[in-house]
Formats: structure tokens, sequence, C-alpha cells
């Protein structure tokens, strides 16, 4: 009697450990597939469509870089580009004017918990990721 309630404790002991180190892992972020790449679905496929008609698509890879591909006019796809960085939030698309030297404004979330932005110029060249003029005023490309 006395080593079945030892053997009971131990096996309750472990069921309780088990179930510490379940809740206790971290969540893992569900992945997504799209136009042939891998994504971190809770942030989606933010989308712009540029003047010519072209469709660009933003997301989260599951390295938590920002992906880019663009479907043009003809209906072809591109293929994903990494535009690095490392994000933890859904990709907010600002598309600018025709005439406007900057074509594409993206933001998001980086590690440190503050947004992070790159431009796309009208020649098609991305600026690098930066801080955002909220957190860095007088930064490159702030008023």
């Amino acid at each position: 009697m006395f080593r079945a309630k030892r053997l009971q404790a131990a096996l309750v002991a472990v069921a309780a450990a088990a179930g510490l180190a379940v809740s206790a892992a971290p969540a893992q972020a569900s992945t997504c597939y799209g136009n042939g790449g891998a994504y971190i679905c809770e942030y989606g496929i933010s989308r712009t469509v540029l003047f010519d008609g072209t469709v660009q698509e933003f997301v989260v890879g599951t390295d938590h870089a920002v992906w880019t591909n663009w479907k043009r006019p003809s209906g072809s796809w591109n293929g994903w580009m990494s535009l690095g960085g490392w994000v933890q939030s859904r990709i907010d698309v600002d598309p600018r004017q025709e005439n406007s030297k900057v074509h594409i404004t993206i933001t998001a979330i980086g590690a440190d918990g503050k947004v992070w932005f790159r431009q796309r110029q009208h020649t098609g060249t991305w600026t690098p990721w930066l801080l955002n003029c909220n957190d860095r005023p007088g930064g490159p490309l702030c008023p």
C-alpha cells in the first residue's frame, strides 16, 4: 500500500511537471504559405497597388524579416525578396502618389518595441531601416 501511494505521488509529480513544461513553453506562431513563401499568419499579408497596376505584398517571414513580392500588370509574380529587419507586427503600407519621389513607405514594430520604417524610392531602391521620426526627431528622412 505504501509503495502504491509513493508511485501515485510520483506520477502526480511527473504529470504536474509535464503540465508546467507545456504551459511554460512559448506560444509558437502559426505558419501560413502563399505565392511560394512562408510567413507568420498572425501578421497577415499587407498589399498595395502601385500607380502602374503592380500589386505589391508584404509579409513577416518565419525569420521575422520583412519579405515582399509583387505581381506585374501582366500577371506574373516577381518572387519573394527579403527587406531584412526583425519585426513583431503586421506591416503597415502607405502608398504615395505617382509624382512623389517615394512610392511606398512601410512601417513595423521592431525587436526593440519601436516603430521602424523603410521607403521605396521612385527608382525602385529601398532606404535602409530607419527609426521613426517620433523616436528620432531630425533623423534621416525626418522633417
